[in-house]
């Protein structure tokens, strides 16, 4: 089925409308769930296009459960660290999409903030979710923060979608807006999505080198880039301190590694 899958996309690539079929694709998946207006939290839930662009599915509760997962991996992965939630002042959700993790925070005293490449995305956690601050990235850095602004950032299936080109220059810039003894949380695509490559791919996982899919699609879901331990020790997390490395450890992003660095 993966082979299939990965056969249509390819075809669709070399006709020149993979991102319209994909497109549609998203549209066709939010129109099979009805709107749900409100969450047991008390907040809003986003409309089956906006679940579907960033959960992939427009089921209300996977992106409920999954969300609070993600944000019960960070909570753990803080703790375990010595830099619980609550002796935090400020943190950062790098590619929030329409809240899936941040909402989780509402309760929390801290200044929870958002950062999405998606302008539409930001627009619903605005009108959404009050308690957080949120703003539009573009596909390359800067964010508009000053140097050492946060706590905690953290980046869940970010990287996972970005070119080379594009992931260490925001790692860099990532690094820059954490402040001296924060940490930094990403996912990756590891050893659990070897099954997924071709034969090729994995030799060049194997010699450690970052495999990237449909580099010309960065900035969307169809852009796939796959993290070898190697890799992530020797290259992503240069100028930081790399404190665990979790094969499968991403709890709301199910089979991805968790990295957790922090600044010196």
């Amino acid at each position: 089925m993966q082979r299939l899958k990965a056969g249509v996309i390819s075809l669709l690539r070399k006709l020149g409308v993979l991102k319209r079929a994909y497109a549609a694709y998203e549209t066709l998946q939010s129109w099979r769930s009805p709107e749900r207006r409100r969450s047991d939290d008390g907040l809003s839930v986003p409309p089956p296009r906006l679940l579907v662009a960033v959960a992939g599915t427009p089921n209300v509760e996977w992106f409920l459960e999954s969300g609070r997962r993600g944000a019960d991996s960070i909570a753990e992965a803080a703790e375990r660290n010595g830099r619980p939630l609550a002796s935090l002042s400020s943190l950062l959700d790098f590619g929030c999409g329409c809240g899936r993790v941040v909402r989780h925070w509402q309760d929390l005293e801290l200044a929870a903030h958002g950062s999405d490449y998606n302008g539409k995305l930001i627009e619903w956690c605005r009108r959404h979710l009050p308690f957080g601050t949120f703003t539009t990235n573009a596909l390359v850095p800067p964010l508009p923060y000053d140097d050492d602004t946060f706590d905690l950032v953290y980046a869940l299936s970010v990287f996972t979608h970005l070119t080379e080109e594009l992931q260490l220059p925001w790692m860099d810039e990532l690094r820059r807006v954490l402040a001296p003894g924060g940490l930094l949380l990403v996912t990756t695509h590891g050893d659990a999505y070897l099954d997924e490559l071709t034969a090729s791919e994995r030799e060049q996982f194997w010699r450690g080198e970052l495999v990237v899919r449909r580099d010309d699609m960065v900035g969307t879901n169809l852009c796939a880039s796959f993290h070898p331990e190697e890799y992530v020790r020797g290259t992503l997390s240069r100028g930081l301190d790399l404190l665990e490395l979790i094969p499968r450890g991403a709890k709301g992003n199910p089979h991805q590694d968790l990295v957790v660095l922090r600044r010196p």
